[in-house]
């Protein structure tokens, strides 16, 4: 059975600005926005993945955005191992506050990641973090600390061999690379090692 997105509500005053929008810029708009819904299917898969390996429900923190920081707490569509729950508007004093209790956190190359990396419980603990590195190079954005691991493309090891950045450099991809450069089930493979104490 196919799982379908549940539908996008925009407000009245964003649904206006987006019907003036260029047929261009209404396209990438659909593509960005096919991309989040995407996104988010793809955490779950990841999630599936590690519960379905570790015999065990898992419970599934999305942390989002929320440009008007309310906090709005959604429930995705139950899985047979995966209880998500999608958190936007959460503050970054809050999330400091969490994300020590997570038994791994995985998140694309951004402040969020970062700090998910630098944040520890009162006893010094972190779990594992890997951060998702699909333009970048992974090694410049990385903490550093022991439990902030990198799963990276090419493009990403290509910038971190040669010290480039795709922006300041003017690089363009060899392909629109995007999170889905990592499929869930390799993914879970990285992580169930780190779990398991496999990979240090």
């Amino acid at each position: 059975m196919t799982q379908s997105s549940p539908p996008l509500v925009l407000p009245p005053g964003l649904t206006r600005a987006i019907a003036t929008l260029h047929d261009k810029d209404q396209h990438r708009l659909d593509n960005t926005v096919t991309r989040l819904h995407t996104t988010v299917r793809r955490y779950i898969a990841l999630a599936e993945h590690i519960a379905e390996a570790q015999q065990a429900q898992a419970r599934l923190l999305l942390i989002g955005g929320n440009p008007a920081d309310v906090l709005r707490i959604t429930s995705e569509v139950p899985r047979r191992h995966v209880q998500a729950l999608r958190l936007d508007g959460v503050s970054i004093d809050h999330l400091v506050d969490l994300y020590p209790h997570c038994h791994l956190v995985v998140g694309n190359d951004t402040g969020l990641t970062h700090l998910a990396a630098m944040a520890c419980s009162q006893n010094g603990s972190s779990p594992p973090v890997v951060g998702l590195y699909s333009r970048h190079s992974h090694s410049k954005w990385r903490t550093g600390l022991p439990h902030h691991h990198a799963v990276a493309t090419d493009l990403s090891d290509r910038m971190h061999q040669g010290d480039l950045c795709p922006v300041r450099d003017a690089i363009a991809p060899d392909t629109d690379v995007h999170m889905d450069a990592f499929p869930p089930a390799v993914l879970a493979q990285v992580c169930l090692e780190l779990l398991n104490g496999v990979r240090q």
